[in-house]
């Protein structure tokens, strides 16, 4: 499985120096290799931006975008936690690198459709 996996790789890096896409089109578009590796679409963005590809992708305002990044790793977590997360053990499962505070993270869920605040609760809604 593991040089199936080495190939698809392989594969997908070929295909994006030839035409590259975006973070999240690759996510969906091979869906199941980033499951076999325990992937979310937060890794698969680091992933690509670290990519040496010659037509190195150029998402314009990629920088600015840190917190869309941050609302789907938390919907990412509440999935796999069955909905609902204590916003402290919330703050411990943030990606590498990525500092924040409780209050930004409820400020967030304020503004995020899927995402809600009971308590001391971080809540996925449907």
């Amino acid at each position: 499985m593991e040089q199936t996996t080495n190939m698809e790789i392989t594969q997908l890096i070929s295909q994006l120096k030839v035409a590259p896409k975006s973070a999240a089109l690759v996510f969906y578009e091979h869906n199941s290799l980033w499951q076999s590796l325990s992937f979310n679409q937060t890794q698969v963005a680091l992933w690509l931006a670290s990519l040496p590809l010659n037509n190195q992708q150029k998402e314009p305002s990629a920088a600015y975008q840190v917190t869309p990044d941050i609302a789907a790793h938390l919907v990412s977590l509440l999935q796999q936690a069955g909905g609902r997360m204590p916003l402290g053990q919330v703050l411990k499962k943030l990606p590498a690198g990525i500092t924040t505070s409780e209050q930004q993270i409820r400020k967030l869920a304020q503004q995020h459709p899927q995402l809600d605040i009971k308590g001391p609760l971080l809540i996925l809604v449907n």
